[in-house]
């Protein structure tokens, strides 16, 4: 039963926004917003020319508070009429713009260029319009004109991109006119976000969850085995540090069970683990083994085997930047390797 409400409410809002269209086709009407209150239903009309939708002395709203309570059923209507400031960045308006100017007989590019320009120098930053029907001749046709950035699918273009429909009678035929106007980048467009530094999760303990993971730490430490009366008497020795929430014998077990007991072996490595970083903090400088030169060091790790695998030319240009080049080790790489006589035969020069 709700979903057939839902239906019916979309199908009364929609009546209602075509007959408003045709009862203020002069006044530049958009759109409507349907308010319900807990005494009556608050109608917002947005319109280019307000002024000809309340009429002299407000007899123009009268009549259609009247048509609207007896049409459609809505209770105690209150109809609020909204003025829409930026006309060329409404796509209602523009749509029903052009189409009025193409039942006049404008053509359909110099239409289409025309409020395109005028949209862009309304401050919007992306549109598309879209005219399609018999323009001229026999057959249809579709002119598509569009600049700046407009999201065509997704969230995006529901919540940030404008539209607009209206139907052009003309001579040839109907023209049906489509507006898409987005107005502002989505915020998430807006962020400058450094993906590394954001924080993807944290897990925070309370001081309640440390102090009762140190109290089962010590009643394990205390009670010889994990019996039940051996850890009910560890927990009634260990009664002057009780934290504010008891701690049940199943808990104790499961961390053992869990964790399991320290064996000798795991003590005797956390104290030779303890004394190493002891000793390491203890080291001066002075007894550090000095290190091998630099230059030593480059000459005696030189991959010769890497040197001699590229082209000779290359091979020939990385012996030449070393300092003591062994032309006798880069020799038998190449002899073992790719065997090249004119490299083999420019080692052996260098060699002598």
């Amino acid at each position: 039963m709700q979903e057939k409400q839902f239906i019916q409410k979309g199908a009364r809002k929609v009546r209602l926004h075509e007959t408003l269209q045709e009862e203020l086709e002069g006044a530049g009407y958009s759109n409507v917003d349907i308010v319900r209150t807990p005494t009556s239903t608050k109608l917002v009309i947005y319109a280019q020319r307000p002024g000809l939708v309340i009429g002299r002395g407000g007899s123009r709203i009268k009549e259609l508070t009247n048509t609207i309570e007896n049409k459609f059923d809505f209770e105690n209507p209150q109809i609020e009429v909204n003025e829409i400031e930026n006309p060329d960045g409404n796509a209602q308006i523009v749509a029903q713009s052009m189409a009025s100017w193409l039942e006049k007989g404008g053509r359909s590019k110099r239409v289409g260029y025309t409020y395109l320009r005028r949209i862009k120098e309304s401050g919007i930053i992306g549109a598309e319009i879209e005219m399609t029907g018999k323009m001229s001749g026999n057959r249809g046709r579709t002119e598509k004109f569009s600049f700046g950035y407009v999201k065509r699918c997704g969230n995006t273009s529901k919540e940030n991109v404008e539209k607009g429909y209206a139907l052009a009678r003309t001579k040839p035929g109907t023209i049906g006119v489509k507006v898409r106007l987005m107005k502002e980048m989505p915020d998430f467009m807006h962020r400058n976000v450094d993906v590394e530094e954001e924080l993807i999760h944290e897990t925070v303990e309370s001081s309640e969850t440390h102090q009762k993971a140190e109290k089962i730490d010590m009643i394990i430490a205390e009670a010889d085995n994990m019996t039940a009366g051996e850890i009910e008497r560890a927990i009634e020795e260990l009664e002057d540090i009780q934290t504010e929430e008891d701690i049940t014998k199943s808990e104790v077990r499961e961390i053992f069970e869990k964790e399991g007991p320290k064996t000798k072996e795991d003590i005797e490595e956390d104290e030779a683990q303890e004394e190493t970083v002891e000793e390491s903090e203890d080291e001066v400088d002075d007894d550090e083994e000095p290190q091998p030169d630099a230059e030593e060091a480059d000459e005696s790790e030189t991959d010769y085997e890497e040197i001699v695998s590229g082209t000779i030319s290359d091979a020939k240009d990385a012996l030449s930047d070393l300092e003591n080049p062994d032309y006798e080790a880069a020799l038998e790489a190449e002899e073992s390797n790719k065997d090249r006589k004119t490299l083999t035969q420019w080692l052996e020069n260098k060699k002598e």
